[in-house]
């Protein structure tokens, strides 16, 4: 079986990519939501898609059965799609891809997927990502980003998003992606929305929104996002509910949302492992969250 496999002829007019991937810095699914979201509301096509058998550890990432409409099992393996949005004359389409992080293989993995892009003629990626960070879940997300395209940086810096990283450590799979696009010619935008750090294992709506609104922004999707605003609303709510159980937690948040309202939303960074109140306040809220869900109440 070849390591893509594609299910139909690709374009080479396609000047832009859009990707997300699930695992290390996907924090409250953001990264992932968006690109789903993007995937759902332009109605595009799988083109292409990479084989999970060459990437993947499959008793870490286990391929789950479902019942078909019509009553057969069908086994859904883990997915790593390519997707292509080809709009009315006059205006350049996109190309989507959205997978989990790859266990194996990883600059093969780069590789074919920058391949697949360099086929459809893309010169530029925009690079979907989330992490956890002292932002409190009663304020705005907030987006950061950065770009070796003069044009898109401009714009970051304009819209006061640029953060320059000092980061050193272990990375993630879109490191490893863009810098092989950059050997290859192709500007890159790496956007970063900033989700609670107390929320680790919830998918958060507000930094999906945060996330599309600076992609319709930057790619004049004219996206609307609006209807994300009922979600966000309850996803908050149901937060304060689950804060108000734990007077500790409630001065923790206070606390992080002074630090939001001095710095006028600018970034901060992520909270240490052993910063005061983090493990407990984590598990009190998620643990509050999950029984929402287990009820029904839903997020």
């Amino acid at each position: 079986m070849p390591a893509v496999t594609f299910h139909r002829e690709l374009p080479a007019n396609i000047p832009t990519m859009v990707m997300a991937f699930g695992g290390w810095i996907d924090a409250g699914e953001a990264a992932t939501g968006a690109l789903r979201h993007l995937v759902h509301h332009l109605a595009v096509p799988c083109v292409a898609s990479m084989n999970p058998e060459e990437f993947f550890v499959l008793t870490q990432a286990r391929p789950v059965v479902r019942r078909t409409a019509d009553g057969p099992r069908d086994v859904q393996w883990p997915q790593s799609e390519f997707f292509l949005w080809q709009p009315p004359a006059g205006r350049a389409g996109l190309l989507l891809f959205c997978g989990m992080e790859p266990h194996l293989k990883w600059r093969t993995y780069a590789q074919l997927l920058l391949d697949v892009a360099a086929q459809c003629g893309v010169q530029r990626i925009v690079s979907l990502g989330a992490l956890l960070a002292e932002q409190p879940h009663t304020r705005p997300a907030r987006v950061t980003g950065r770009s070796t395209d003069p044009t898109w940086q401009a714009l970051v810096e304009a819209w006061g998003m640029s953060r320059p990283s000092r980061y050193q450590g272990p990375t993630g799979i879109a490191t490893v992606v863009l810098e092989a696009a950059t050997r290859r010619g192709m500007a890159s935008l790496a956007l970063m929305g900033h989700a609670s750090h107390y929320l680790q294992g919830t998918e958060n709506p507000a930094v999906i929104q945060a996330l599309l609104t600076v992609v319709t922004r930057v790619l004049d999707l004219g996206l609307d996002v609006a209807h994300f605003d009922a979600a966000v609303q309850r996803f908050r709510a149901r937060c304060d509910q689950a804060v108000a159980r734990d007077p500790a937690v409630q001065a923790h948040i206070r606390q992080l949302e002074q630090d939001y309202d001095a710095t006028g939303g600018a970034a901060q960074p992520a909270p240490q492992a052993d910063a005061p109140h983090s493990a407990p306040l984590i598990q009190e809220v998620e643990d509050f969250l999950r029984e929402e869900r287990e009820g029904g109440g839903g997020v």
